[in-house]
């Protein structure tokens, strides 16, 4: 009984954590009803996975993750033909795997991953947080980032989730300095989503700090580290380079998705702030919220810095900056960004300590999240873009 006793009370605080977010997803079930009911598609010709109520969390990149799990990658070159070679690899292998399995579709089975991918993050993101602040203040860091209007696409058909729990299974094994395995989990993320490179920086400042002492040392852990978990994309880039003769085909392709700007163009637009002058305070629309999301997720990580390891701050901002560098130089600007912020979860712990600082600061914070997560999810689920 004793045992029992304290099983329980070990798993009660990650049960809760669950609790919570599941709680966030029964607001974007009610959203999907109500859009099926009250809301008209925004097109009727576009691409449909089917006529069940969680169909409606397939939507925009979702199709082209369905292809790739059912036909594989293709291209042809075209700079401005719309390739699934944008899209990285791993999210996509996974639920082609899991579609194997007899009865479960291509569709079905990436929102199985997805899924099944955001409960693990969520219970990884609780034990990392409570690691940091006290377990309330970690639960309030998980209320946070579940009720936030981008976990949206925890849900939904899209390889953030998958992302975010390898991101957070990296740190957990950097806290345990298993680099090695660390340098795996990271390979995988960034075999999920270009934005884990962040992960680079942040693997190699935890092995300066362990092994700074002895420079031999810290040299071939780095050189062995970085090789695993640069692996992720020089692994995608060698098969483009033998499927399709062009190693940087991923790249290119991004262009026809942001109004055939080409990566140098975006790059050199962003770094001399451009984005920064076409903000529109007065839009509140998704794509206006961005913005404001961006800067508010960019402040908290600021203030990381002065509360957190460097290694979680280090990720939360370059995890907000890989975007804005290589995708805002574009015509859509800061377009996306809501859904882009998922992945900086330090913010989120440490939006947690202000708010419990000011428990009214909280409880507006959530009820406003939620309402914004409501309302994407019903558009979203209509195909009007949110992100």
């Amino acid at each position: 009984m004793a045992i029992a006793a304290r099983q329980w009370r070990a798993a009660r605080p990650y049960l809760l954590a669950v609790f919570i977010y599941l709680c966030s997803r029964l607001i974007i079930v009610l959203a999907i009803s109500f859009a099926g009911t009250y809301l008209p598609l925004w097109k009727n010709d576009l691409w449909q996975s089917g006529a069940r109520w969680y169909d409606h969390l397939l939507r925009w990149d979702s199709e082209w993750f369905a292809g790739i799990a059912e036909n594989g990658y293709r291209y042809n070159g075209g700079p401005n033909d719309l390739q699934p070679v944008a899209f990285f690899p791993f999210y996509p292998l996974v639920s082609r795997l899991v579609a194997s399995i007899p009865g479960i579709g291509a569709t079905v089975a990436l929102l199985l991953v997805a899924n099944v991918a955001a409960i693990f993050a969520v219970l990884l993101f609780f034990r990392l947080a409570r690691r940091h602040v006290d377990d309330d203040t970690a639960l309030f860091a998980v209320a946070l980032l579940s009720f936030y209007p981008g976990s949206l696409f925890l849900s939904a058909g899209y390889s953030e989730p998958l992302a975010l729990a390898l991101i957070l299974c990296c740190f957990a094994l950097l806290e345990r300095a298993r680099y090695v395995a660390a340098a795996v989990a990271a390979a995988l993320a960034l075999a999920t989503r270009f934005v884990a490179i962040a992960l680079l920086p942040v693997l190699l400042w935890e092995l300066w700090r362990k092994f700074h002492g002895d420079r031999r040392r810290f040299a071939v852990y780095a050189v062995v580290c970085m090789t695993i978990a640069s692996a992720g994309l020089w692994l995608y880039m060698l098969y483009l380079g033998t499927a399709f003769g062009y190693p940087l085909a991923f790249a290119d392709a991004q262009a026809a998705f942001n109004g055939n700007t080409s990566l140098g163009n975006r790059l050199v637009a962003a770094l001399t702030l451009e984005p920064l002058t076409r903000l529109r305070f007065t839009d509140f629309s998704p794509a206006g919220l961005d913005q404001w999301f961006f800067g508010v997720l960019l402040a908290l990580t600021g203030c990381a810095w002065w509360r957190f390891p460097a290694s979680l701050a280090l990720f939360s901002l370059a995890a907000l900056l890989v975007p804005y560098v290589s995708l805002s130089g574009g015509p859509s600007g800061l377009t996306s960004m809501t859904r882009f912020g998922v992945l900086a979860f330090p913010a989120f712990i440490m939006l947690a300590l202000l708010c419990r600082r000011w428990p009214a600061l909280g409880l507006a914070t959530i009820g406003l999240f939620g309402a914004i997560l409501g309302l994407h999810a019903a558009l979203f689920a209509q195909w009007y873009w949110v992100g």
